[in-house]
């Protein structure tokens, strides 16, 4: 006996259910002492039904290609916190990494000549000097996602899946002619992204209750990827 495949509005209904769940989870009190993770793992779990709810939304206006691009969002999301919330010092670095980035940004452009820094006191261009600071001089260098997934022991879920899911948002993949064909594809991205969702929930829902984090086989098993 077949199971009967859901609909295109079922799946949508699914991504609804979905984002009251991780927004439910968002509000768990974690156990135990109080630790820099778990607003790393409140912090994922609100970003998480966010892009759940975009995916919920163009998947009502069969938006494929969007829907690609978010799938991949969050793969790259659930990565990212199973790495986060393996150690303290993950985790801090995790929480400076914007900063990190922008500081970055900031030396790019300095370098450039696009952006100049000025004595408070004189006016006079101090761009030089300020380059040569420990601040410019020590950016720490970001992890790639693939060196995440290694150190977080998930490696499989880069290579099978993460190469394969940038082709979309790197534009490699050119647009669905037949309506068919993009439903099913919709139908297709709209439940990767629900088990990617899930599995993030899992993923912050064992830190915030029981200070550990799911290992790959039962990351596997909420991907619908464990052997029969």
């Amino acid at each position: 006996m077949t199971t009967a495949k859901p609909t295109l509005n079922e799946l949508v209904s699914s991504m609804h259910e979905q984002v009251e769940l991780l927004t439910s989870a968002a509000a768990i009190e974690p156990t135990g002492q109080a630790d820099l993770r778990d607003e790393i793992a409140h912090q994922h779990l609100r970003r998480a039904a966010e892009i759940v709810r975009g995916a919920a939304a163009l998947g009502a206006v069969q938006n494929a290609a969007c829907l690609g691009i978010l799938g991949r969002c969050l793969l790259e999301q659930l990565i990212t916190v199973l790495w986060a919330v393996r150690s303290h010092e993950n985790a801090q670095t995790h929480q400076s990494a914007a900063t990190t980035e922008l500081t970055k940004a900031l030396k790019i452009n300095l370098q450039a000549g696009k952006a100049k820094i000025k004595n408070r006191s004189t006016g006079e261009d101090a761009t030089a000097e300020f380059l040569e600071t420990e601040q410019m001089k020590n950016i720490p260098k970001r992890k790639s996602v693939e060196e995440l997934a290694k150190d977080a022991g998930i490696s499989d879920l880069y290579t099978v899946f993460y190469r394969f899911m940038s082709l979309d948002t790197h534009g490699h993949h050119g647009a669905l002619k037949d309506a068919s064909d993009a439903n099913d594809l919709c139908k297709m991205h709209l439940q990767s992204i629900g088990a990617i969702s899930r599995a993030i929930g899992q993923a912050c829902v064992w830190w915030l209750l029981h200070r550990s984090w799911p290992d790959n086989e039962a990351i596997r098993d909420v991907l619908g990827l464990s052997r029969a």
